[in-house]
């Protein structure tokens, strides 16, 4: 009986934990559903709101995206909230005090900034992130559902409970904040991790582990460990322990890559819709290719087949393509059609020392958006068969569907299709047959997308897929997924049919390899095999598409969404083995996401194949964030590709190659109709157009701006005068329900002011729809030279300001520095003497042209406080004749400066008059100096060298600046 009593205690513990609400367990298991009720939208027809599933709660959403995410007290005291997402805070009676970033009657948020969210006591916030405002529902959910005041419920498989559902009881939670990024390359054997402990309180007991290794941290929760890697893919596991309990877990992905001394390729890419009418001639093929490779570029990814289906080659024997100069879609024709695109690239690519490498878009046959189709329409068996929502059911080609009519851009053919095949393997062989390409390049070489393609052909070959594996297809499409409104439910052979798709791919990726190699060793070439991919591999999957290299493993904690397609089949459709280097485009907009993909990319291909990480040049057009971009594609991987040249700055390209600062030299200035005191300054000259800028283009730039249907134009003639306005009525009103094509042809002896900005915004757009009209009379120039005085400090207080402007289009320039008109070459150099004060001296330059103002800058110089020793300098240098004249001016400066020597002594000494006396003395021979110089001005002493020499002593004479000598 002795143990009776423990026993009793033991029996009355648990039947009180028993009576306690399951709140203080807070235990949430996998398969539990969280979702969070909006306010009823009309209580009167239903008392429930609508809902939405919360995927994370209170867990760190680092690395993660398309969440809604909940935040209770014991998780932190207040919230990051990013611009561009979404955040809901609710107090502990479940009433909303706050919405970040609220959606105005649907309509997307004005987004507010940055900023921490406070996490109400009793209360929680609930955030929000994905990447698409019109395509995902989690930031809208919360934009357009909540609004303050409104009282919202969270609910647990489908029953509302409180907050305390989601919470310990335990207090803070701890938590890991690492200043690492949780993926990323290094080419050193060893790694720092660094951060601190979320939450930290001095007096509870923490352990922090990283692989199972015991890490150290500091009173304040600080800490920093250096790891060791194994050459490849490092996966270090995280863990953060409080009283025992195990709260964290965070996972970083290393890979490490031994740096090597090699040579860096950097590919240019020249996309052939917005590119081939650029070039006119074989000049403007050679002028293009110099200044690519004085930038840094060592090979060309010429498009030869467009999405269009079109040849940007001559010699079609095997499929008879039609060329380039046949496309007549307003934004595409053009092109010249007495020159072999290819043929002029490779003679002036080799001739420079470039590879030529023919891309080739393999399963594009046509252009939707441009109606331009090559050939697609003489084989519509080819065209891919879709199933997507909107055809209720239907599987219809995709022209024929609502997605074909309305969405879609690019018109893909089947890749299963076996006259598919045949005719793109024979577009690849006429290109290596007949033309001296040092490489070939499969682009598109992919499904449309998961809609696609769902033809008898293909339902047939899955069928036999399915059979050799033992498996049936029962319903067709529903075992592969069918649609619940515009949601897709996958079926039971869901990654059957992805791999099934995959394995298509790569078969005929083997096909162009097999042919490759024939030719190669054929006629002893050494063409060579590639390949562009997204870099967005864990849902490229959606595209028929394994990319990375068979030997790959899928490891979990790389957190791909359909993880279980990884399997042994589904490795096997790896296609890199068929390769000899891969692309990757690394088209994200930050530094920090493009660093991501370049590791994701290598831990992939596992360096078993050169990777290229491609950069997207609209994406990061402003240069410090490319120069770091570059850099980091460049020391993670092999090389660069760039992505294409029609957006391409080849000054701010090449700085970003060479690892420097770009600093635009030059000022352009562009007159102002609207307002003739002021003007507007443009961004580049004779550059491709990127977003946000406004640009203004010569003939020498070619025959047309190429640019898109969603920017401003100004046209103006050889008379400067405005001919043409391009969307200038869409841009002031706002109204883009039709559009202009832009692409403006460039008068002789004129110019055209280009306009863009990023998606919907109108800051440079409406500048130029608003300032220019049909018969404004209209200038612009080039101001350069400038910085050779930004910033500078000069000795002297007397400078002759040089500098050039170079007229753009029409007129003659004039310019005046700081009032005083300047004097103009013919050539556009000018100069002016100006006068300086010691410190700071703003020097303000305006141009006119033809009495029209184009520029106005203002330069800030510093000189310095005159002393003897200046003088005696500028002495040395001066242009004085006879040499005698220069020998007693010295003489009378030495004097000088031994009766301001004496003065100090009487200084120190307390003999204030007898200092004063040779003061006095001093600065009477510096006078007389003065006086002399004047007496030889022009006959033996330089004119400008004379009126420095004056300037400064009369600066010391006045100032009295010796008085410390």
């Amino acid at each position: 009986m002795k143990f009776y009593r423990p026993l009793s205690l033991l029996l009355s513990i648990i039947l009180i934990f028993s009576m306690l609400p399951n709140s203080t367990l807070a235990e949430i298991a996998d398969d539990d559903i969280i979702e969070v009720e909006a306010a009823p939208i009309d209580p009167t027809v239903s008392v429930e709101g609508p809902r939405h599933e919360i995927d994370f709660v209170d867990e760190s959403i680092e690395g993660k995206a398309d969440f809604i995410a909940l935040y209770t007290e014991e998780f932190a005291s207040e919230i990051l909230v990013k611009k561009f997402w979404v955040a809901v805070q609710v107090n502990h009676n479940n009433q909303v005090v706050r919405v970040v970033s609220q959606s105005n009657n649907g309509a997307a948020p004005i987004w507010e900034d940055e900023q921490y969210l406070e996490v109400p006591d009793g209360g929680y916030v609930l955030l929000a992130h994905d990447d698409s405002w019109n395509n995902k529902d989690f930031r809208k959910y919360l934009a357009t559902n909540f609004k303050v005041n409104d009282v919202i419920k969270l609910r647990k498989n489908g029953e509302v409970v409180p907050i305390t559902e989601f919470m310990t009881g335990e207090g803070l939670i701890a938590g890991i904040n690492l200043n690492n990024a949780l993926m990323y390359t290094v080419t050193e054997a060893k790694t720092e991790i660094t951060g601190s402990i979320r939450n930290f309180e001095e007096d509870e007991n923490y352990q922090l582990l990283a692989n199972g290794q015991e890490v150290d941290f500091t009173t304040d929760g600080t800490f920093s460990h250096s790891a060791e890697l194994e050459k490849g893919t490092n996966y270090i596991d995280l863990e953060i322990y409080k009283n025992g309990s195990l709260h964290e877990v965070q996972s970083l992905v290393v890979y490490y890559k031994e740096a090597k001394a090699e040579e860096k390729e950097v590919f240019l890419w020249v996309e052939q819709g917005p590119n081939a009418r650029r070039f006119q001639s074989s000049e403007d093929i050679y002028h293009m290719l110099v200044e690519a490779k004085d930038a840094g570029v060592t090979a060309i990814a010429l498009d030869v087949k467009g999405v269009e289906g079109f040849a940007a080659y001559k010699e079609n024997d095997l499929t008879g393509r039609p060329y380039i100069s046949e496309m007549t879609s307003p934004s595409r024709a053009g092109a010249n059609p007495d020159i072999d695109l290819l043929e002029e690239f490779i003679k002036h690519g080799h001739s420079l020392g470039l590879e030529i490498h023919a891309a080739l878009n393999v399963f594009a046959e046509g252009s939707i958006a441009h109606d331009e189709y090559a050939v697609l329409n003489d084989h519509l068996h080819w065209e891919e068969q879709v199933y997507r929502y909107e055809d209720n059911g239907q599987i219809l080609r995709l022209r024929e569907s609502k997605y074909g009519q309305s969405g879609a851009l690019v018109a893909f053919v089947n890749p299963a299709h076996p006259e598919v095949r045949d005719f793109q393997l024979k577009s690849f062989e006429e290109v290596i047959k007949n033309y001296d390409v040092d490489g070939v390049l499969l682009d598109r070489g992919r499904y449309d997308n998961y809609f696609a393609d769902f033809s008898e052909e293909s339902r047939l070959q899955f069928e036999a897929y399915l059979d050799e594996r033992g498996k049936k297809l029962t319903n067709w499409p529903e075992d592969i997924f069918t649609y619940e409104g515009s949601t897709r439910i996958d079926g039971p052979l869901i990654d059957e049919w992805y791999t099934y798709r995959s394995s298509v791919i790569k078969s005929f990726t083997s096909e162009v390899r097999e042919l490759v190699d024939q030719y190669n060793e054929a006629e002893n070439r050494d063409v060579l095999l590639s390949s562009y991919v997204g870099s967005w591999y864990e849902s490229y999957y959606l595209n028929g598409v394994n990319w990375a290299s068979p030997t790959f493993e899928y490891d979990e904690r790389l957190q791909f969404p359909q993880e279980s397609l990884y399997t042994e089949e589904y490795y096997e459709t790896g296609y890199t083995d068929d390769l000899d280097f891969l692309m990757i485009g690394t088209y994200q907009t930050t530094a920090n996401e493009v660093k991501k993909y370049i590791t994701q990319g290598n831990i992939l291909t596992d360096g078993q194949i050169p990777l290229y990480a491609g950069m997207a040049l609209a994406n990061v057009q402003d240069p410090a964030v490319q120069r770091e971009v570059f850099q980091a594609g460049l020391t993670n991987t092999n090389g660069l590709m760039l992505f294409d040249y029609s957006q391409a700055n080849f000054p701010v390209i090449k700085a970003s190659i060479n690892n420097e600062d770009y600093v635009k030299d030059y000022q352009l200035g562009i007159s102002n109709p609207k307002d003739s005191s002021n003007f507007i300054e443009g961004d580049f000259l004779n550059i491709n157009r990127n977003d946000e800028n406004i640009n203004v283009f010569t003939e020498i730039f070619g025959p047309s701006t190429a640019t898109n249907k969603w920017g401003v134009e100004a046209v103006v003639d050889a008379s400067g005068q405005v001919v043409k306005m391009v969307n200038k009525r869409q841009a002031m009103d706002w109204s883009w329900g039709t559009q202009e094509d832009n692409n403006s042809l460039i008068p002789e002896g004129g110019f055209v002011i280009s306009a863009q900005d990023s998606s919907g915004s109108r800051e440079k757009r409406q500048l130029v729809a608003n300032n220019y009209n049909i018969g404004d009379d209209v200038r612009a120039a080039l101001l350069s030279g400038f910085l050779n005085y930004e910033g500078q400090m000069f000795n002297s207080l007397s400078v002759d300001f040089r500098g050039t402007v170079k007229v753009v289009g029409p007129g003659e320039a004039e310019v005046t520095v700081n009032g005083i008109s300047a004097n103009v070459e013919e050539n556009g150099d000018f100069s002016s003497v100006v006068e300086l004060q010691p410190g700071t001296n703003e020097i303000e330059i305006v141009v006119y042209v033809d009495g029209l103002k184009t520029h106005h800058k203002v330069v800030q110089m510093t000189a310095a406080e005159p002393t003897l020793e200046t003088v005696r300098d500028l002495l040395e240098v001066s242009v004085i004749n006879p040499e005698g004249i220069r020998n007693s001016l010295f003489v009378q400066l030495r004097n000088a400066e031994r009766d301001f020597s004496k003065a100090a002594e009487f200084r120190e000494e307390g003999k204030d008059k007898q200092a004063e006396k040779y003061e006095n003395n001093g600065y009477g021979k510096l006078e007389e100096i003065k006086e002399r110089v004047k007496n030889h001005v022009g006959k033996h002493i330089d004119e400008e060298d004379a009126s420095e020499l004056i300037n400064m002593l009369q600066y010391i004479i006045e100032k009295r600046t010796m008085t410390d000598y």
